[in-house]
């Protein structure tokens, strides 16, 4: 059976996956995760220029169609790439030179606050079955899915019975903002079910956003409280009182 542009492109010969996913793309130039696939075969195969015209197309595909974590994810890669390889891009441009479109953990935010957030934020990928964070440990990032999917688990009633499956994110979704926020361990262990792309925010780099912009505390700590009861944590705290 032939091989596919994605499983090529999964084993890092993007030389050889570059012919395949433009043959995909051909096909269907509407599809953004075949767009997506290519810019990082041309990134990898050291083709930057052409690469960042396809991250840029993506992104404003995204934008337009109201998904605006996946927009941030793909502009974090164009940036990495311009920051490495500048003298082969030419001059860095802003990654984020326009309004950050609205989403429903930033409606709430004025412009200049979801830009403080957005700068500050890193793209981190995980493989399937990775272990993104752990209950019991402390926890000092919060993340924002941009692609791929997380399963949530906890730990049985006293620690006993292995654990307990809860709930399964998907793209737009985001956990771990409960340690950030209050110092408190995880509450959850969160493993990624498939290749998944996160967008992390630390909380050191929170804080300096905070710093600037103190109303951006105010907006998550209501952000959380009105979602409380959908939320991963409430889920376990039901499970753990049915469970003593």
């Amino acid at each position: 059976m032939a091989e596919s542009g994605a499983d090529l492109l999964a084993r890092k010969e993007f030389t050889k996956a570059l012919p395949l996913l433009k043959e995909d793309l051909d096909k269907y130039p509407s599809n953004p995760r075949i767009r997506l696939q290519y810019a990082d075969a041309l990134a990898g195969a050291g083709q930057f220029d052409e690469a960042l015209a396809q991250y840029e197309h993506t992104a404003k595909y995204y934008e337009e169609n109201g998904l605006t974590v996946q927009s941030i994810a793909v502009r974090k890669k164009a940036e990495k790439i311009q920051e490495a390889h500048r003298p082969a891009t030419g001059p860095m441009q802003p990654v984020f030179d326009r309004q950050v479109p609205r989403s429903p953990l930033f409606e709430v935010l004025t412009p200049e606050e979801r830009a403080a957030l957005v700068k500050e934020m890193e793209l981190e990928q995980h493989g399937e079955g990775d272990v993104i964070i752990t209950e019991g440990d402390l926890g000092s990032s919060m993340y924002i899915i941009a692609q791929g999917e997380v399963k949530v688990y906890t730990r049985g009633a006293g620690g006993r019975g292995g654990s307990v499956y809860l709930a399964k994110l998907g793209e737009g979704e985001f956990f771990g903002e409960v340690s950030v926020l209050t110092g408190k361990p995880r509450t959850a262990t969160i493993t990624a079910s498939k290749p998944t792309e996160l967008l992390r925010l630390d909380k050191e780099k929170l804080d300096n956003a905070l710093g600037k912009y103190p109303g951006i505390r105010k907006v998550l700590d209501e952000f959380y409280q009105k979602r409380a009861k959908h939320t991963v944590e409430a889920m376990i705290e039901s499970l753990k009182k049915r469970g003593s």
